[in-house]
């Protein structure tokens, strides 16, 4: 049986994503069954990985937030592979256990999904937030503080919250807020012919030397190799020094890629995290 490592409890939008790649993998081969194994951290679900699990399914990027930083750390230094994608519509929901707002006095939320609901949060006075590790540990802890508190949870998840005084259906800064998630394996994917594909890479550049972006993109722009992000994280070594997480348009098979890829490689230490169908 496949064991899929992701952030708990259930009904996470990680749980959700989860699942439409299960029901995704079962289309291609109905004999497949799979369990999800859930963790309490990103971090712990990514450790699982390789280990307790075959797969792990992680959110990587938020529209309005951004790359979640704890995971693309992870990616930066594994010798796991990114084997798929996938897209998910984000939309959260605020759920109070007070009478009215005026009592409302600790409200929690994930610490992703904070940045994504801030235009709802910052409008509330006297209120203190206690940021979770998930949206669904966030609806347990305001219930068990019970008449003060309110919670930031997943549309989806109201159903859970039956006993909430107070809801507001939608309190998302953005209405097409989506998030993207990558499915994270031991072994890499085989190439498919006929699919458009992504590519993830990392370039190592302790060695602080100078002009480091500028000769990354002279040798994907020489080779009409499409970006489509770079984001640089640092190398932790000392102040000033970064890694470059890059995703590019293609796979890594690909001539004019490879040909990229060499020239980059010449100069500095790169690992490839993963070729992977573009999700659409």
């Amino acid at each position: 049986m496949l064991t899929i490592a992701t952030l708990g409890p259930k009904d996470t939008f990680s749980d959700l994503a989860t699942k439409q790649y299960i029901q995704a993998i079962q289309d291609k081969e109905p004999v497949q069954i799979a369990n999800i194994q859930y963790y309490a951290t990103l971090s712990q679900t990514f450790e699982a990985i390789g280990k307790e699990c075959q797969l792990g399914v992680l959110p990587i990027e938020n529209l309005s937030e951004g790359y979640v930083q704890v995971v693309l750390d992870q990616l930066l230094d594994t010798k796991l592979s990114v084997i798929s994608e996938l897209l998910l519509p984000i939309q959260f929901s605020f759920v109070g256990f007070c009478e009215q707002f005026s009592d409302l006095r600790d409200l929690y939320v994930q610490f992703v999904a904070h940045g994504q609901c801030s235009e709802f949060i910052n409008g509330l006075e006297g209120v203190q937030v206690h940021n979770t590790q998930s949206n669904i540990e966030s609806l347990v802890l305001a219930q068990q503080k019970g008449k003060t508190a309110g919670a930031i949870i997943p549309q989806h998840a109201l159903s859970h919250a039956t006993d909430a005084k107070l809801v507001d259906n939608d309190v998302t800064n953005y209405a097409n807020n989506q998030t993207r998630f990558l499915v994270i394996s031991e072994t890499p994917q085989a190439r498919i012919e006929g699919k458009e594909y992504k590519t993830t890479l990392v370039v190592n550049n302790k060695q602080d030397c100078p002009g480091v972006l500028g000769n990354i993109v002279s040798a994907f722009a020489l080779q009409k190799v499409n970006l489509t992000s770079i984001m640089s994280r640092p190398t932790r070594s000392q102040i000033g020094n970064y890694h470059f997480f890059i995703d590019i348009d293609g796979h890594q098979e690909d001539d004019h890629i490879a040909v990229a890829l060499t020239q980059i490689q010449a100069q500095y230490a790169v690992t490839v995290i993963g070729s992977y169908i573009k999700a659409v």
